[in-house]
């Protein structure tokens, strides 16, 4: 169970996130939505303790991210995947070396990361690129890769911001595809982004931000309901 609580995130005397109170349940998806510069990469920070709420708290299982001392944090942020908008991959390492990297950092055994690397790629349809780089990439297979990394500790839940927003239309729906499977295999999904299309297509849950404020909350709602 993921729970924010009157949480606020200030920088100085601007507020970018204005008393967020929200529950997500341990297998839902759920899109958060609203405008560019709404506070959807911030609800997203606050989620992966990669900043710290002004005022109130998240909180994750019970335990609250912005508690958690680095360690405990770097323990929790191996069950939760995040995928971003510019991929964020590594441009001298393969697609294979990519993935294993995350494995490496944390000590795995070589046996391990063969096995689970090799999972993962097949998960995402990559099998046949494993050895590419990242410039010998299309946006959607580079995006495939930063997903294929997100699932290598089998997380059990799967952060996306702005997953789709660099990839033409059909590599986007492919992503949310595989996000959906993901899903369905018991991942709790936490979708960012502002692609009404994108989120029509899912037709799950909905939390609305604008300006800071959570201004709805749609079960299995459609995003062009709320303009």
């Amino acid at each position: 169970m993921i729970v924010f609580e009157n949480a606020t995130k200030k920088y100085g005397s601007r507020t970018v996130l204005d008393r967020v109170n929200c529950e997500i349940g341990g297998g839902e998806f759920v899109s958060v939505v609203g405008p560019s510069g709404a506070g959807k990469t911030t609800f997203v920070n606050l989620l992966t303790g990669a900043i710290h709420p002004t005022e109130g708290s998240v909180s994750v299982d019970n335990y609250e991210i912005n508690n958690l001392d680095e360690i405990s944090r770097a323990l929790y942020l191996r069950k939760v995947g995040v995928i971003f908008q510019d991929y964020k991959l590594l441009p001298k390492k393969t697609v294979f070396e990519n993935i294993a990297f995350a494995l490496e950092v944390c000590g795995d055994p070589s046996s391990l990361i063969k096995k689970r690397v090799d999972e993962v790629i097949g998960i995402v349809g990559l099998t046949h690129r494993r050895n590419a780089f990242p410039s010998q990439l299309s946006g959607g297979e580079c995006q495939r890769t930063a997903l294929a990394r997100a699932l290598v500790h089998e997380p059990a839940l799967i952060i996306g911001d702005e997953p789709t927003g660099n990839l033409d239309p059909q590599s986007g729906a492919e992503i949310i595809d595989l996000l959906l499977d993901i899903n369905k295999a018991g991942a709790t999904v936490i979708l960012a982004t502002h692609d009404r299309e994108t989120v029509d297509r899912i037709k799950k849950r909905v939390i609305r931000i604008e300006r800071g404020k959570l201004v709805s909350d749609l079960q299995a709602g459609k995003y062009h309901l709320e303009k």
